[in-house]
Order: C-alpha cells, then structure tokens, then sequence
C-alpha cells in the first residue's frame, strides 16, 4: 500500500485527547490531510467545533508553534461521524489499547458498502495494538479493504493550562510505522520498521518501563511534575540500579547489542530527566490496571529479569507503587477495586496469594505505607 500526497486525503482522528489532537494530527495537518476528530467527550467535541483551532505550541519554543484549523469534530456514533469515516483514506485512532473493541465498533456503520480503501494506523501503547484492533474489526464483521498498521508514541504532550484546545509537545519528529503492513508513510519523520512487536516490545520493557518507575515512585514521593521525580537522587539511583540489571537482559532477550540496547536506554532517560518537558505523574500513571498486568512495563520486566537470574526487587516494588496509586485514586481519577490491593494483583496476574512475588510486593506495600510521608527507596530495597 502506498499513500500519495494530495490535498484531497481525508484522515479521521478517533479520539481527541492529548495525543490524538496535540501530536498524531501534526503528521497529519503537515502532509496536507483534511482532518476529522471524532470523540466520545461532548464538551471536548464541541470546544472543537466551536473553535475550529488551536495551537501546538513547543516546549522550548525551538520550533514555530502550529495553528491547527480548518478540521471537523463529531461526536461517536453521530450520522455526521459515520459519512467522515465513509469518506476518510485514513483512520487513526487514540483512544487506549483497551479501547479498541469500542472503536471497532464506531467505525462499523461508516465501513459499510465503503469503496475507497482505508488505512487505520493505531497510536496506542501495547505488545501488537494494530493485531488486537485487525481481530476486534474482524469480529465486529467490519467490511472493506482496509490496512491496519501501527506507530509508537515517544513524544509527550500535555494541554496547556487556561486554554481551552491549546497543546504543548516536544518537538519530536520520530514516526515509527509498521512497514510489514504499510510500505510507505508520508509523514515528517516517517521511519519504516519491520517486526514492529519485537519493536513494541522493547520500547514498553525499556522506555515504558522507566517512565512506570518514574511516574508511580514520584508519585508516591509527593512530586506532582514527571522531570522533578525523575532527578530525584533517590528515584535516579534506583532507575540506574534496575538498568544495570536490566539492560544486560533485554541485550540477550532481544539479541541486540550491548552498545543498542545501552543507546535506547539512554535517549529514554536523557527525555525523562529534561525538565524542560512538562509532564505530570498522575498523567503518566493513568490506568495501572492495565499496566500492572502480565504483558506490560512492570511485570514483562520482571520476569526477564527472573528469567535471567538478575534481581527483581526494584520492579516488585514499583507494583507496589502502582497499587498505591491506585488505592489512592480510586473514586477520582481511576475506577474503584472491588477487592483488596493484593487480591487484586493476583487476579490481574493469574497469580496464587503463595507467591514470592505476592509476598514481596505485599511487604512494599506495608513499608511504603509505613514511611509514607519520608520514602526512601534504596533504603527500603537496599538497607
């Protein structure tokens, strides 16, 4: 499949959220895409349709900010909806890899008798997002010819406080695409990669998997801003002990080299401690529910580690963390548990109450709630 450039492409962005609106629809906006965002957020839908722009502006103010106009933004499901994803040559969606189903869903009624062919391109965190939409498409009975291929988010993006639409983002350029299923991508920045699971897997057990380290200990070290908990000295020198176990065993887990596997690392922490890139703990520790369970940045991590006889206490505790988080924002920000914390784990995990992975997470648990107003990692971890 090979996308040509024209100023008739049509792209649909299902969901308009941060990474939707502030840093898929830059690729899109830049390669001349008439562009419809479709939400499930009335306000957020009509705060677009109102405005009918906004801007993306550049954390350190080295690039020109974009002015993003002239696009379309319907609700879910709306007539209005399915005629845009009927006329669109590409659908992208941000809406959470557990979302997908839904949005397999969305697009049923605008497939329909469709003539044109489609591109979906998901931009979601995930081992094989564009495999789990493919299957949820599948099952939905969605006709057409479609592709569905996939990118990896490596850029932050956040909304800009007393705007109503405004964005501020990295200037990050880096596109990667799944070019076994795309041959071609017309965007700034557009890098084609093969076996793009292998890929996803590494940036989840890597990049992912410091940012769940940064974003549950910080929060429960009290910082609200992402860099601040990132240069924290003691969150530092816990992210530097878990690599030093952990590098070495993707090295052989991916069979990459040591000087590959040392670079990725280093570009992941270089963003995390720059605090001129503005991110929020909360934000980046949304939904541990998935994230705590067996194929994510916590417990992925932990078992190579297991598997290759290296230490695991540091990610045992950051699912201690995770639970923490969760405990306390329970109600507010993430959905209630119906039962303890541990049970709960367990059941994320299929795992027995028994095990040594339970207990020590459930010691954590007890020394973080302990110290919780004076937390020391490495003291808890290493005495």
């Amino acid at each position: 499949t090979t996308l040509f450039r024209s100023r008739m492409k049509k792209a649909v962005v299902i969901g308009a959220g941060q990474t939707g609106r502030g840093y898929v629809t830059r690729f899109l906006f830049q390669s001349d895409y008439a562009i419809t965002f479709i939400d499930k957020n009335e306000k957020l839908i009509r705060m677009l349709d109102e405005d009918r722009a906004f801007c993306i502006h550049f954390y350190k103010k080295d690039r020109t900010p974009i002015y993003v106009n002239g696009f379309q933004a319907f609700h879910t499901y709306s007539k209005e909806a399915d005629r845009a994803i009927q006329d669109a040559d590409f659908i992208v969606t941000s809406t959470g890899e557990q979302n997908l189903g839904d949005v397999a869903q969305q697009v049923k009624a605008g497939m329909h008798n469709k003539q044109k062919k489609t591109v979906f391109l998901t931009a979601e965190n995930g081992i094989n997002p564009a495999k789990v939409l493919r299957t949820h498409l599948q099952e939905a009975g969605v006709e057409g010819d479609y592709t569905v291929t996939q990118t990896a988010v490596f850029c932050s993006t956040v909304s800009v406080h007393d705007t109503r639409l405004d964005i501020l983002s990295m200037n990050e350029a880096y596109f990667p695409f799944d070019a076994d299923e795309l041959e071609e991508l017309d965007f700034e920045g557009a890098v084609p990669i093969h076996n793009f699971e292998k890929f996803f897997k590494r940036k989840i057990y890597t990049y992912n998997c410091l940012a769940g380290l940064i974003s549950y200990c910080g929060y429960i070290k009290g910082y609200e801003v992402y860099g601040d908990a990132a240069c924290d000295p003691d969150i530092d020198a816990v992210m530097m002990r878990l690599m030093e176990e952990l590098n070495p065993a993707l090295q052989d887990y991916f069979q990459i080299t040591k000087e590959d596997q040392e670079a990725f690392t280093n570009r992941a922490l270089a963003k995390f401690r720059d605090k001129s890139i503005l991110d929020y703990n909360i934000k980046n520790g949304r939904a541990p529910a998935r994230k705590l369970g067996p194929t994510e940045r916590i417990m992925s991590p932990m078992q190579i580690l297991l598997d290759h006889d290296k230490d695991p206490r540091i990610m045992e505790f950051v699912a201690a963390a995770a639970l923490v988080y969760w405990d306390e924002l329970q109600g507010k920000t993430e959905p209630k548990m119906d039962k303890d914390l541990i049970t709960t784990f367990c059941e994320i995990n299929s795992l027995e109450g028994n095990e040594p992975v339970v207990e020590h997470v459930k010691q954590y648990l007890y020394e973080i709630k302990k110290n919780r107003d004076n937390i020391c990692i490495m003291q808890i971890l290493f005495g």
